[in-house]
């Protein structure tokens, strides 16, 4: 359930973080693919949809030239950047992480839960499934997932499972203060 919180006020600004290099195009492709499966996790546990994108968009002061350009490029079909093939922005990254990181600080007890719940049966080698909460996210995770990622580049399910699992608990970290600043660290790690 959200907090009923007035989360935007508490959302740092990019100031605090400046670019010491700007990503180039093969990288913004790189760093796009992660943020791919990091809003796959989200969606699968909380429905962020255009909808609450809009509306998180309005929460944080986020340009609607922004958001249009974010929602049409998480709407589109596998292995697309959008309609002209054209990556998002710096800004546009930038932009969709702090909606990711404000959204799931607003779920954070939720995904805490989760989380929990996924070390509990990791400890007891028990299958995840068992739980209401956790079967729904990883049904739907691997639902989205043969959905919106290309035929040929999809994981063997037990390993969609792990990565639903590690996305999962980065979903936690990403729900903290400074979660922002940990999912562009971590995009850019993920382009070197």
């Amino acid at each position: 359930m959200a907090s009923n919180v007035n989360l935007a006020s508490s959302v740092p600004s990019w100031e605090n973080f400046p670019l010491t290099q700007t990503p180039n195009h093969q990288q913004l492709q790189q760093i796009q693919a992660h943020l791919d499966l990091v809003l796959l996790a989200l969606e699968s546990l909380v429905n962020f949809d255009k909808d609450l994108m809009v509306q998180t968009a309005l929460d944080l002061e986020i340009g609607t030239a922004v958001t249009d350009k974010i929602i049409l490029w998480s709407n589109r079909s596998p292995n697309q950047t959008d309609n002209s093939g054209v990556p998002l922005s710096v800004e546009q990254v930038r932009s969709l992480i702090l909606m990711i990181c404000y959204v799931a600080k607003q779920h954070q007890e939720l995904i805490r839960r989760a989380v929990t719940l996924v070390e509990q049966m990791a400890a007891q080698n028990k299958d995840p499934s068992q739980i209401t909460l956790l079967s729904k996210y990883f049904q739907t995770f691997h639902q989205l997932y043969q959905s919106g990622i290309a035929e040929g580049q999809q994981l063997a399910l037990a390993q969609r499972s792990k990565l639903a699992s590690k996305l999962l608990i980065d979903l936690l970290f990403y729900s903290a203060d400074s979660g922002h600043h940990r999912l562009w660290l971590t995009l850019l790690d993920y382009t070197r």
